[in-house]
Order: C-alpha cells, then structure tokens, then sequence
C-alpha cells in the first residue's frame, strides 16, 4: 500500500479552456531535498558512462551511484492466462538432484516438448549508454520529422537534445560527446513539484506543430496545455489550456499523454490518491479519475465550436449519457507509463499496484476502415474518425475496457469478490515487494534495429531494484541483466525506434554489447 509513497516519479477531466499565457522564468522553489542542476544552454556531454549487462560498468558514474548489481538472470515472473493461471516458465538451469537411486530399470525419458514457435532470449549483450546529465527527467517525445530529443524535467523545464556533426548516425546512434541539449520550454513558475507531482507528461501532434506538457498547477490541478511550434520547431511561450481536473489527493495522478495510431490524444489519470480507491473512481466512467481519456486537443468545431477540445465520435461515452464523453477505458490506479506499439497499434498500460500486484496490461489493436468518402467505421463511431495526422486507415485499442480497479487488483479480488463483468486482466504481473520491487514503470516494444533479437520485446523496470526487464508471451517477464545507476523513472523511444532510460539523475540510451 506504500508503493506510491515510495515513488517521487509515480506522479494524473474538470475544467475546460482558459488562457496559458506567459509562461517565463523559473522562479518556483525547488522542493525540499532535491538535488536541481542546471541545464546549460548548448552544453555537450563530458566522457559516455556506459553500464552493461556484462558485469561491467565503465568510466566514472556520477555522485558515487552504485555499478551495475548481480541481477538474478533466471527471474521469471508470473503470467496470468486469463484465468488466474500462471504461465511461462524459468530460464534457470533448477535441475533436481541428479543421485542415482538403485531400481531394476530406468525409466523412460520423458518425452521433449516441442519448442514455442517464439522464445525470448536468455541473454543478450546489452548496454546503457549515458546521452546527458539531467535533474529528475520523467517524460521524452519525439517531434515527428526532426531527429532531436525532447526531455520533461519534473520541475518544468523540456530540454532538446540534438546531434552535431556529420556522422549520419542520427540522435539515436550518436556519440555522446556529439550531443547538445538546450531548454527550449521552461514552465517551472506554473509547475508544483513535491510528492507526486510536476511535469509529467509531453507529447507532440502528429503533424510536429504543436506540444503538449501534463503537469499539476499550484492547488494540485492537472493542467494539459498546448504550445505552438514553428515550422523552425521553436515553441511558444504563450500556451493555451486545454483541460485541468483538481486532483483530490496529492498522489495517483497519473499525467502520461501520447498520440495514438488514430491522431487522438490519449491522457491517463490515476484515481485521485489516498490509499485502495478511497473515492471508488476506479470502477467508476461517468469520471476522468482512473481513466484513460481519448481527446482531439484541437479547438472544438461544427457542434463542439467555442469547446476547447474535440471529443471523438467512436468513444464509448461520446453522448454523455453513461459515462464521460472523454473516457476511452476506465479502471486503472496509477498508470505508469501507457505506449502504443509503433509496429502493431496495440496499446500498454503499466499500473501501479496497491499491495500485491504489479501489472502490465496488453490491448490488441483493431483496424478501422478508411475515413475516404466520410464512411467512417462503426467501431470508431461512424463519423470519419481520426485526430488530426491520421491515416486513412488505422488502428484502436483497449476501447470501453475496463482493468478492474478497485473491485480487483490485478488477476485478484481486492474491494469485491466479484469479478468486474468484461474485466481484462493483465496480461502480466507480479508480487509487489518481489525480489524487492515496489512499483512498476512502464515502457516499450522494441522496434529499433540495432539491437538483434529485441524486436517485439516489452521493456520495462521497477523503480525499486532498477532492472531493466523484457516481457514476451512466450517466456513471461524475464531480466536483462541490466540495472541502472539510480531509479529507473520512465522510458522512451527515439525517431529510429531505439530505447530511453530515464533514471531520476540522468538519460541513458539502451544499445547492444
């Protein structure tokens, strides 16, 4: 039940439409004990650190972290299959005791089972690589056509990171010493950063012209505000608020935002804070509190004209009458970190768990049929769908699902012994204090191409032991023998498909060796 009191990170609709104007100088206090740096404009990167999972850890780590742990190599977690079943199985060697006892004859071997048509890997070389020293990043985007990096900083700076040089390699194989970084946004003076809050989400419109920051405001209110972006990609300092929701408690607010294949915009809330669900939001969509929304943030028109944003025909609320217009799936505790799969569409969403169970929760991805002629699909309300920057065809995920929370945790009963109807369980999950893990953080399907036999991996960590973990259906949740310097915050995924690590004092890029 301390899980979300451990995690600063696991920092989440109300109110629409007000002005966001004049967002300047960082001039809000630093809250108490934490360590801020300064991010020197232009600044390069000293000597790479680099961390692997060979038992090495190379060149200088900053502030004395500890080098790279023994990370059991044979940790396999459970797998729900639906049915509170376990399945997968241990890459250990656990062999029983091999004494020969004396019998008249030996038995037959036991048959050989056919190998599963995919395995995920025992090992694989691998790296952390340090790209840049950053206080306390906990968000990364990637502004469709520009190979540059942009990093959240919980206390309300977005920094650029970009590669000089002729190498060709792109931001996601740069070296290090090649790489620059300059604030481009600095919302701190808007921003309230203690317990869980801060700066927590960023995410750029599939057409690049426009950023959106999720942060709390002072009074503890999630703020999504929208900031233009100039065809030169520099972004305005006068912002418009799309929608704010005064968050209860000050924990459990969620604030992850991204694009989906669709062009909507996707924001996940927890459920207000306190601890198990004290206000039931979790079972409750006529909410935005435990709930993942799906918006188009741009300007209202036609019936929505003067509204600050666009609710999509296909939600599964969209006339209000049920449930909010905005809720797309409900059922969720704290959320960290939510990610759609770049090669398939489906969407991820990690929970943090309350006192036993941490999960991680796969929805497939249906296609929806053109929008051409207008004809829309009636899986997506029938009305032309899309966000803006959607293809003619593209997929949906997890609409009208409901993950169970509060009536279950994870693949068990927690306030009801009666099992939500239509309750996806997780796709994954594990003990909470297992091996010393208290909170998840979610990540990505690997879908770069420089690190072989990744493709198709979830990767994920718990931001109490630090290991950077794989998931695959075969072979369950399985670690990488790689753990990071500090608390693993959040991940990212660069122009190229390759993988962030945010840990609380720096970004690292994951690479093979």
């Amino acid at each position: 039940a301390i899980a979300a009191v451990l995690i600063w990170a696991l920092l989440a609709a109300g109110c629409r439409g007000e002005s966001a104007a004049g967002v300047g100088a960082r001039d809000a206090p630093a809250p108490e004990g934490a360590a801020v740096e300064e991010v020197s404009e232009g600044d390069t990167q000293p000597e790479p650190v680099v961390i692997n999972n060979n038992g090495e850890h190379e060149a200088a780590n900053d502030g004395g972290a500890p080098s790279t742990s023994e990370a059991d190599p044979n940790i396999n977690d459970r797998v729900t299959d639906g049915t509170g079943g376990e399945t997968g199985d241990s890459t250990g060697s656990g062999s029983a005791n091999q004494t020969a006892a004396a019998t008249a004859e030996p038995p037959p071997p036991a048959p050989v089972p056919a190998p599963p048509e995919r395995r995920f890997p025992e090992w694989i070389p691998l790296s952390l690589i340090r790209v840049a020293q950053l206080p306390q990043p906990l968000a990364m985007a990637v502004r469709p056509g520009e190979d540059a990096l942009y990093v959240a900083l919980r206390e309300g700076p977005v920094v650029r990171l970009s590669a000089e040089g002729a190498s060709g390699a792109g931001i996601d194989g740069a070296s290090v010493e090649n790489i620059r970084q300059q604030t481009v946004l600095d919302i701190t003076n808007r921003v309230v950063a203690h317990n869980e809050l801060g700066l927590l989400g960023i995410a750029f419109s599939p057409d690049g012209e426009r950023l959106y920051t999720s942060s709390t405001a002072p009074g503890e209110v999630s703020e999504l505000i929208e900031w233009p972006v100039s065809g030169e990609g520099d972004i305005s300092a006068e912002g418009r608020l799309v929608l704010s929701l005064k968050q209860p408690y000050g924990n459990h607010n969620g604030g992850d935002i991204t694009f989906g294949p669709d062009g909507y915009l996707y924001f996940a809330f927890g459920d207000g804070g306190g601890s198990g669900d004290p206000l039931r939001t979790g079972q409750d969509p006529s909410g935005w509190l435990g709930s993942v929304l799906r918006i188009d943030p741009r300007l209202g028109t036609g019936e929505e004209a003067g509204e600050p944003y666009g609710i999509p025909p296909g939600n599964p609320y969209a006339d209000g009458e049920l449930g909010a217009p905005e809720v797309w799936l409900w059922g969720v505790r704290n959320p960290w970190r939510i990610s759609f799969d770049s090669a398939t569409g489906d969407l991820w969403v990690a929970d943090v768990g309350q006192d036993e169970l941490e999960e991680i929760t796969r929805l497939p991805a249906v296609s929806v049929r053109a929008r051409s002629g207008g004809a829309g699909d009636s899986s997506d309300g029938g009305g032309g769908g899309g966000g803006a920057g959607a293809p003619d065809g593209y997929t949906i995920a997890g609409k009208g699902a409901n993950l169970g929370w509060s009536a279950y945790e994870g693949s068990e009963p927690f306030w009801s012994e009666t099992e939500p109807d239509e309750h996806v369980r997780p796709t994954h999950e594990y003990r909470h204090g297992m091996d010393g893990r208290c909170s998840i953080t979610g990540g990505y399907v690997y879908r770069g191409e420089r690190i072989g036999g990744l493709e198709g991996v979830y990767l994920f960590s718990d931001y109490c032991d630090g290991i950077i973990r794989g998931f695959t259906s075969e072979a369950g949740g399985v670690s990488l023998r790689l753990t990071a310097p500090d608390s693993v915050t959040s991940f990212g995924q660069g122009p190229d498909g390759e993988i962030y690590v945010m840990t609380t004092k720096a970004l690292w890029r994951l690479e093979a060796g």
